[in-house]
């Protein structure tokens, strides 16, 4: 009786910890762009600033850090920039 609990413990300690592990891989990253020097009622300072968010998000989602084996760009990477 006293195993059968203990192992009933252990199978309710497990899953209340694989929801904890499995999101443990979430990492929220965040970049600052600046834009006070641009005049964003041109179109030059709105594609400028444009250009900003997209070369920080690749940053910030790793685009350009090359990994052993591959180039190509990860799922997560795309839905990285695709939430930037």
């Amino acid at each position: 009786m006293r195993q059968g609990i203990l192992a009933a413990a252990g199978v309710g300690a497990m899953l209340i910890a694989a929801p904890a592990l499995a999101g443990a891989d979430n990492q929220t990253s965040q970049s600052n762009v600046t834009y006070e020097d641009l005049d964003l009622s041109t179109e030059a300072g709105q594609k400028e600033l444009d250009q900003r968010i997209t070369i920080a998000a690749r940053k910030t989602c790793g685009l350009g850090r090359h990994t052993t084996g591959t180039r190509t760009v990860s799922r997560d990477q795309r839905r990285c920039i695709a939430s930037a």
